[in-house]
């Protein structure tokens, strides 16, 4: 099925900062993609991260997973290696911006400098063509700045909460597994020691999704469909 990226496609909730964001910035502001392909696109912001990144990594192999990692330029340099294991295993880098900051905060010409370093410091190791800002609010003039460098901003349908999974058969499983469906975009949190729970949560909403007959890939594979 030929779909399109939506700000609010029917079956998936959006966060405050997406409908603001989708509002002012339409159609270059991807929050979910309208297909009946059983795919999610699954993406993680503010790494890399030695130990979190890694152990990522091995859990979406382990689970024949692909995902798309919105990497923070400051936090490259020491990591070389996870980010070269990221694209070598074929998932996906996505531009996060030079540092762990709001993003809405920056002047013009700051948000332009510090999109282009994030992604001449990944293009080494693979080009890049996504782009999501800190703290997931943006404006028009940094969507259509980042847009004239060929890079669309992408927000997410549903931010899955730092902290441990959700137990089984409890309100919260069934509330965020209830907003997860074909197209979503799913974003979840590493980076910092204090998110080591998403290994757990990443094993969790993987096999649900493998449960409910959805597949996790890169934001390109999901935007093919």
């Amino acid at each position: 099925m030929n779909g399109k990226w939506a700000g609010e496609a029917a079956g998936h909730a959006l966060d405050a900062s997406a409908r603001w964001a989708t509002s002012v910035a339409l159609p270059t502001v991807c929050c979910a993609r309208e297909t009946d392909e059983p795919a999610v696109g699954l993406t993680f912001d503010d790494g890399p991260h030695p130990l979190l990144t890694a152990a990522i990594l091995d859990l979406l192999a382990q689970h024949e997973a692909k995902a798309t990692f919105f990497v923070i330029g400051d936090r490259v340099a020491g990591n070389e290696a996870v980010v070269a294991r990221i694209a070598e295993e074929g998932h996906e880098l996505g531009d996060h911006l030079m540092h762990d900051e709001p993003s809405i905060r920056l002047s013009r010409n700051q948000f332009r400098e510090d999109l282009t370093e994030a992604r001449d410091l990944l293009a080494p190791y693979q080009a890049v063509s996504w782009w999501r800002p800190g703290s997931g609010w943006t404006t028009r003039t940094m969507v259509r700045e980042a847009h004239a460098l060929g890079m669309r901003c992408v927000l997410g349908t549903v931010a899955v909460a730092d902290g441990p999974p959700p137990a089984p058969g409890s309100w919260r499983e069934q509330r965020l597994l209830g907003q997860i469906s074909a197209g979503s975009v799913v974003v979840l949190h590493e980076g910092t020691d204090e998110r080591r729970d998403v290994v757990d949560t990443l094993d969790w909403l993987l096999t649900r999704l493998t449960e409910r007959g959805l597949r996790s890939v890169t934001l390109t594979e999901l935007s093919r469909y």
